[in-house]
């Protein structure tokens, strides 16, 4: 009854942040705006009046999904990992050369080839910080916020000097992928690709991983008290980087999802920061797989009603913005506050338990 309370709190906390950064930002529209009223409906109503906006939504939210599940699986385990943007990068670079430059198979063959590539690239990616995590005792904040760096300038060099189209011009990308690497729209004249069906295969996958396997109870055993789960003989360690790993492989096919369904190459800053979307995704799904569908259609809302508003009215994209970081500090603090909380008492709770 205790948790289930807790939840039913977790969930009106949630609903109130939203709201309560909604109205602050209709506040501002009045404050700035000479058409107040037409600015609201473009932002709030019309990305879901027409087909053309509802599956822009859609695919908007398809590597949120990805980056989202990625930061889902690392906080379970009670990993602060800040590295699903670079894994990002690697899994689209490993998906897109494996879609370019494989010629002659078949979709069936050719799009799960691709798929797994971006996988292989971006868990072996994120292992890298799980390793120095787990035996060397390094910092996974610091770590991941470097491997990104890494990862976006070494995929920039690639594209700008090995992998760059002839035919490009100015612009840094691969050659276009082969078509039967693509994914295409699910429905003729409907934006959505076949992305989209990927993103929830993954929600499923997840959900199964972490709530219906011994490996997803260590992780979130780890997640809650390492120290107790040492002491009934779980391997941290191993879980440590095994919780990283399959977040970077989720990122990385989140990625390669983006070139095959979207870009059609692999294109020099494509990402616009959708690894550290993937975090506020998270938070607001308090962590659980299901919801990040919620959660990231959500915030793919907003940005396409921020488009949309800035298209129709005199108010710019940048409002879409400020609402979404003021209810990032207003989610991600009670969040932050809890985790760090929970630490704490794992290892209080922990040290007891030694005792």
């Amino acid at each position: 009854m205790k948790n289930r309370s807790a939840i039913y709190l977790d969930v009106i906390g949630i609903i109130g942040a939203v709201l309560a950064a909604l109205v602050i930002g209709i506040i501002i529209i009045f404050c700035v705006s000479n058409e107040p009223i037409s600015a609201i409906h473009a932002f709030l109503v019309e990305p879901l009046t027409n087909a053309f906006t509802l599956g822009s939504v859609l695919n908007r939210m398809v590597p949120l999904v990805f980056t989202g599940l990625a930061i889902v699986v690392v906080f379970q385990s009670g990993v602060f990992s800040m590295g699903a943007e670079g894994q990002l990068y690697i899994g689209a670079l490993t998906g897109a050369l494996a879609a370019v430059y494989i010629p002659g198979l078949s979709p069936w063959l050719h799009i799960p080839l691709v798929i797994l590539c971006s996988i292989v690239g971006g868990g072996l990616f994120g292992m890298l910080p799980g390793l120095l995590k787990a035996y060397f005792k390094a910092d996974e904040i610091v770590s991941t916020l470097m491997f990104n760096f890494i990862a976006v300038l070494f995929v920039s060099y690639l594209l700008n000097n090995v992998f760059k189209d002839a035919s490009s011009g100015g612009f840094a990308r691969t050659p276009y992928i082969q078509d039967s690497a693509k994914l295409f729209q699910i429905i003729p004249g409907f934006p959505t690709h076949y992305g989209f069906i990927i993103a929830l295969l993954a929600v499923a996958v997840v959900y199964l991983l972490l709530y219906k396997t011994r490996t997803g109870y260590e992780l979130r055993l780890v997640g809650k008290n390492p120290l107790f789960a040492q002491y009934g003989g779980i391997k941290t360690k191993k879980v440590i980087v095994l919780s990283i790993t399959i977040s970077g492989a989720l990122a990385g096919l989140g990625g390669a999802v983006e070139v095959m369904g979207v870009h059609g190459a692999l294109k020099d800053n494509f990402s616009a920061g959708l690894g550290f979307d993937g975090i506020i995704v998270s938070l607001l799904a308090r962590n659980h797989p299901v919801a990040v569908i919620i959660t990231a259609f959500f915030y793919a809302y907003l940005q396409i009603g921020g488009q949309t508003m800035q298209a129709n009215s005199d108010v710019p994209r940048d409002l879409a913005i400020i609402i979404q970081a003021i209810l990032v500090v207003f989610v991600s603090s009670q969040a932050i506050f809890n985790y760090l909380k929970q630490r704490k008492a794992s290892r209080t709770g922990g040290a007891s338990i030694a005792k």
